[in-house]
């Protein structure tokens, strides 16, 4: 018989918290486009996303080339155009600050991709498979059981000297993954 791996939890708070930290790098990606667009008008995202105060700098240069002719430093034409790009290096530092990868679609609209089952705890060997097979057993017991009387899943983590217990928040079964090491 071949091993195969089961799941034995999946951390759902960490998912969340994941996308909503890729979310929040989005939202900064989409801020310092709208702070770009007071001077210039982004059309490659990708491109702007790598580094925005060069990609920035760039655009007004080439929109500017009567004082790129006056062979003026980038600093000095930006000086000369009055135009402050401090909010947009902070916004800079913000979004390379962020781990999170984001991708493009064919279209040039960012989006992110949470993998799963970075979050997600496998059995290791047909030992644990056994395990998660009788607490599933179990958990199926309460659950039929439930439709007859009331159970109070609080109390099932003591019953079970903690293996598996009720998160009531959540509203799902949890198991321990202590057992599993």
């Amino acid at each position: 018989m071949t091993f195969k791996k089961r799941v034995i939890n999946i951390h759902r708070e960490a998912i969340q918290q994941a996308e909503k930290i890729a979310e929040d790098k989005i939202n900064i990606l989409n801020t310092a486009i709208a702070e770009a667009g007071k001077h210039i008008e982004v059309t490659y995202l990708k491109k702007f996303s790598e580094d925005f105060i060069t990609y920035t700098t760039e655009k007004i240069l080439s929109d500017n080339k009567r004082l790129k002719d006056l062979n003026l430093s980038s600093e000095k034409v930006l000086n000369l155009l009055d135009i402050d790009l401090k909010n947009l290096y902070e916004l800079q530092l913000l979004f390379e600050e962020n781990q999170t990868k984001i991708l493009f679609d064919k279209d040039g609209k960012p989006f992110y991709k949470i993998d799963k089952n970075d979050f997600t705890r496998f059995t290791k060997n047909e030992e644990e498979n056994e395990k998660i097979e009788a607490i599933q057993t179990l958990i199926d017991a309460f659950e039929g059981m439930e439709k007859h009387i009331h159970i109070y899943k609080g109390g099932i983590a003591p019953l079970t000297s903690n293996m598996l217990r009720y998160d009531l928040r959540m509203n799902d079964w949890v198991i321990n993954e202590m057992f599993f090491r």
